[in-house]
């Protein structure tokens, strides 16, 4: 009876990353770089205060079949507080950038509050276009409704 183990994961996760990464306060490659050594490794890292949230953009379809080789359109200046983490992307000969997996960017959000971080995130989604963009709305809610 209880939870039972199912699997240990010692790698980054895919989202779960991509606002990881922008809260962390300060260098993190010693301690991959200890890590990869077998050294020991800092008990704990800074994280910075504030909120992150990550918003994939998807391409319609996945997880099943969804359209590749659509050009994809992002801000020449993202919001404040914002960054786009590339995923299933690809350049064309032609230079342009196109989607070429099922769950396309990570459109990341940063800020004081994650009211702030969620705001953010979507500003940016709403900037980057492809033709068969899709994501979800709803992403944080019930976080945001207790807040």
């Amino acid at each position: 009876k209880g939870p039972k183990v199912l699997e240990f994961n010692v790698r980054f996760g895919d989202p779960e990353t991509q606002v990881i990464l922008p809260m962390v306060d300060e260098d993190l490659v010693p301690a991959l770089l200890a890590s990869a050594k077998g050294e020991p490794m800092p008990d704990s890292l800074r994280f910075k205060e504030g909120a992150a949230m990550v918003v994939v953009l998807a391409s319609a379809g996945y997880p099943e079949s969804y359209p590749k080789g659509e050009v994809i359109t992002v801000p020449a200046i993202f919001p404040e507080g914002s960054d786009l983490v590339h995923a299933g992307t690809k350049r064309n000969e032609a230079g342009d950038t196109i989607t070429s997996g099922g769950r396309v960017l990570g459109a990341v959000g940063m800020g004081a509050s994650l009211q702030d971080a969620a705001e953010r995130a979507y500003a940016l989604c709403d900037q980057v276009h492809f033709k068969s963009k899709y994501l979800r709305r709803d992403i944080g809610y019930r976080e945001l409704e207790r807040a």
